[in-house]
């Protein structure tokens, strides 16, 4: 790379630079001194069409001379350009409309007023230094003008469009200020040039094509009346971004993708950075098609510019870090080469130049010191452009199928699934059948059936791989029944073999697993990971002026991270320590998100206080969250916490979020559902039961400032901290046992792991005055460990203990999980509890106390 070069050299090696400062008479130590001199008198004395003009040239050419000298990068030259453009647009839409005026008057009752959208590079706010700029117009207006010559509104409003295009795009003595393209707009060049705002939405819903959803995707409103725009754009986003994940979109994508390819292997195009092998279109449809395909779910990724998207794709992991540096450092390269392949020639172009001086002033203005240097590296980007591109967008190989005879069914499928090692082979041939009527009576499009008809096969193939295939067969026939109605499930299975095969493996192991995937089919997402990928899924960002969408988001968020936890442990990567740690996350950040949704921002937010499992970090999935809420101020608000209850139960498509009790609050269901901390201290020290203590032994601070954990904390240790009659204590937590099981049926492993809860919780209560280290830990095994070592329980016993609740533990998740899995337990299990009981007692008869 070579040395910056002087304003001089700049506008030596472009024909652009040279071209305009010709233009306005100005030489080129105007590019050091900055602000623009009149060429032709004061510029408030230009018609608008040569100001126009000489704006967008001037300013143009600075924002890349300032680039050439490394006050901004390329990032942020498409921004200025951009800018540049929609400010250039609004003045020549004021004096379009000024003009139509004049000539017919004022559109009666029309509040708003005409509304340009971008698309392409302008919507991005990526504009380059030659690009077209792609314009949609959509109206609101009503009636007609009041004119001599009154108009309707469709016909005023394509008048004033046209006189914005001729301001625009008309070229004169002074050039064109940029090209305006209208032909992205529905129906092209055949339908109308501005569209009402209800007729654009019809337009999409009923006629909108593929290839529109990727043009959409860039679409930004830049002048006139941008509500308007932003209206649009929120009506027709359910068309550009599918609420489901769109792997039907796949075919049309290859479809597209083939014709990139194609399109780029021409000979012609073979030195175009942008529609060339390896170029900046390959670029944007890798990242584009991503977003066509999961912005549905994933409302991080509606981005218009191409490397904002590419950065949420990065934070989702639908690209590898290191791939996405990659294609973020070849895209900044391309378009810097873009550019100033355009400042050097003066034309709109993104081929290389042949001409040997061409390519001297290209090499100059990239930094290189010869064309050679410059076009090797060239070369070698757009082969790593290529080589991803190609990657990503392989054509799978055609399948052979061994059971294509089992699918339509024929009379001869019991004996054909005889054949294939199913052993019900009556029951099994029942269900394929009448799976195949239903989906027969109901209407379906013709690619979701020959979707169908191309899958069945090929789940028949990975069910006979496995052993006993009869077993998941119930489950995948009614996961088909469902995700029938939505062929785009049908073309993820075909599209993702793996996924395809790990869905038959994980339902033939886990009919929780299967039961929650019928239910909500999006769950389907979580399969495509690699098998021992446990991470949580990445949280959805709360929306305060979308508050259905926001739940909706945050409930399939809830179970994704279900279905990762307990496909975590089916695959041995999860122990249930990190299992419950996983499920007590995936909590928090939903009670997290649900408070900034929800709560007012005028007013600082209560505590929340997690008892039971929530606060000794111990969720199971089928665990309440026992919640809490404190508050510093006398003036709570408690309309917002009650609607954030609420709202945490409501049902949804995959079930409420969380079933909440907050009866563990002072006073219980009599009490205040939000207590201020001082009252809380009060109730704690004056008028709370054992059972009560007992249940502060897990709490913890969930959610609050610093000032109300500390706060919390010393209550909670001035509480558990004082001496106790034993006789009291063993009495209340007897009877309190007593009416949990009276109450609530626990199965053998529940009532094992109980047990031993209410001796560590014993323990804790009877010891903490004397060791107030105890109340740090809130897990029961952490409890009964520190208990063994101050001497209250015989290290021996605590140790079986320990490994009883693990064991007890892990037993219950896969009896929860596991299909048909053996819940006995092993009686001696039980007795060791009992026994160690009996040891307590004996020390509190004879008075032992905790070293």
């Amino acid at each position: 790379m070579s040395q910056p070069i002087t304003a001089e050299q700049f506008v030596a090696a472009s024909q652009y630079a040279q071209e305009v400062l010709r233009r306005w008479r100005l030489q080129s130590d105007w590019l050091e001194r900055g602000e623009p001199k009149p060429g032709h008198g004061p510029v408030d004395d230009l018609p608008i069409e040569a100001a126009l003009r000489r704006r967008r040239q001037l300013e143009s050419l600075r924002i890349l001379w300032h680039e050439q000298l490394g006050r901004h990068d390329v990032d942020q030259t498409g921004r200025a350009l951009s800018r540049l453009a929609s400010e250039c647009l609004s003045e020549a839409l004021i004096e379009a409309e000024s003009r139509v005026t004049d000539r017919h008057g004022r559109l009666q009752g029309a509040d708003s007023r005409l509304c340009a959208l971008a698309l392409g590079k302008l919507g991005g706010d990526e504009l380059n230094f030659n690009s077209d700029i792609d314009l949609v117009f959509v109206h609101d207006g009503r009636g007609q003008s009041d004119g001599r010559r009154p108009l309707p509104a469709r016909d005023y409003f394509s008048r004033v469009v046209r006189e914005l295009t001729r301001l625009m795009d008309e070229i004169t003595a002074h050039g064109r200020v940029w090209i305006v393209d209208t032909r992205l707009r529905p129906f092209g060049q055949a339908g109308a040039l501005v569209w009402s705002l209800d007729a654009m939405e019809h337009y999409f819903v009923n006629e909108g094509r593929t290839w529109e959803r990727y043009a959409w995707l860039k679409a930004r409103p830049v002048a006139g009346d941008l509500k308007l725009g932003r209206e649009l754009l929120k009506r027709i986003s359910p068309f550009v971004f599918r609420r489901y994940l769109d792997y039907g979109l796949l075919d049309s994508l290859r479809t597209l993708h083939a014709e990139i390819d194609e399109r780029s292997r021409r000979e012609d195009l073979r030195h175009d950075i942008k529609r060339g092998p390896g170029g900046i279109r390959e670029l944007e449809f890798l990242v584009q098609s991503l977003q066509l395909l999961r912005g549905g779910r994933e409302p991080d990724l509606r981005q218009a510019g191409f490397l904002p998207a590419l950065e949420a794709a990065a934070t989702l992991k639908l690209i590898e870090p290191g791939e996405a540096r990659q294609i973020a450092h070849a895209y900044r390269f391309l378009r810097v080469l873009e550019n100033r392949l355009q400042l050097a020639t003066g034309r709109q172009t993104q081929e290389l130049p042949d001409d040997p001086e061409v390519r001297d002033h290209l090499s100059t203005l990239m930094g290189y010191s010869s064309w050679q240097a410059l076009d090797e590296h060239t070369a070698r980007i757009r082969a790593s452009v290529r080589g991803v591109f190609e990657k990503r967008f392989e054509t799978p190989p055609i399948r052979t199928s061994a059971t294509r005879c089992l699918w339509p069914p024929t009379e001869a499928l019991e004996q054909q699934l005889a054949n294939f090692g199913f052993d019900a082979s009556a029951d099994a041939a029942s269900g394929i059948r009448r799976l195949f009527e239903r989906v027969s009576r109901r209407a379906m499009s013709a690619e979701g059936r020959r979707r169908l008809d191309r899958l069945m096969p090929e789940l028949f193939d990975e069910l006979i791989e496995q052993r006993s295939p009869d077993i998941a067969l119930p489950a995948l026939l009614a996961l088909i029944e469902t995700i029938a109605r939505r062929s785009a499930y049908l073309a993820l299975l075909h599209e993702r073999p793996q996924t395809l095969s790990r869905t038959v493996r994980v339902f033939k192991r886990s009919d929780r697993v299967a039961e929650w995937v019928i239910a909500s089919p999006q769950l389907l997402d979580d399969l495509l990971g690699p098998v021992g990928d446990v991470a949580l899924p990445t949280p959805p960002r709360m929306q305060r002026d979308e508050i259905e969408a926001s739940l909706n988001a945050l409930a399939r968020y809830r179970q994704a991270g279900f279905v990762r936890t307990a496909l975590g442990q089916l695959d041995g990567k999860l122990d249930r320590p990190a299992a419950r740690r996983h499920l007590t996350r995936l909590a928090e950040t939903v009670l997290e998100s649900m408070s900034q949704l929800l709560l007012p921002d005028n007013q600082p937010h209560p505590a929340i206080i997690g008892y039971g499992n929530l606060g000794a970090a111990e969720l199971h999935y089928t665990s309440d969250l026992d919640l809490v809420f404190l508050s510093a101020s006398d003036e709570p608000p408690l309309r917002a916490v009650q609607r954030l209850i609420n709202s945490m139960q409501i049902p949804m498509a995959g079930g409420k979020l969380y079933a909440i009790d907050t009866r563990l609050r002072p006073n219980g269901n009599a009490g205040m559902l939000v207590s201020t901390l001082d009252s809380f201290a009060d109730y704690q020290r004056r008028h709370a039961w054992t059972w009560e203590h007992q249940a502060l032994v897990r709490a913890r601070c969930i959610f609050g400032s610093d000032t109300e954990k500390q706060r919390f904390e010393e209550i909670r240790r001035d509480a558990l901290c004082q001496p106790r009659e034993v006789g009291k204590v063993v009495a209340a937590l007897r009877d309190m046992r007593g009416k949990q099981l009276a109450q609530r049926k626990e199965g053998a492993h529940k009532r094992v792991l109980g047990d031993i809860q209410f001796v560590a919780e014993l323990g804790v209560l009877l010891h903490a005055a004397e060791a107030p280290q105890l109340i740090s830990i809130r897990d029961t095994t952490g409890q009964i460990e520190q208990l063994a070592a101050g001497g209250w329980l015989d290290v021996a016993a605590a140790s079986e203990l320990v490994d009883i609740h693990k064991t007890t533990a892990s037993l219950r998740d896969r009896v929860f999980l596991e299909r048909n899995f053996d819940e006995s337990m092993q009686p001696e299990i039980a007795q060791v509890v009992a026994r160690v009981w009996q040891q307590v007692r004996m020390k509190l008869d004879f008075g032992i106390k905790l070293k």
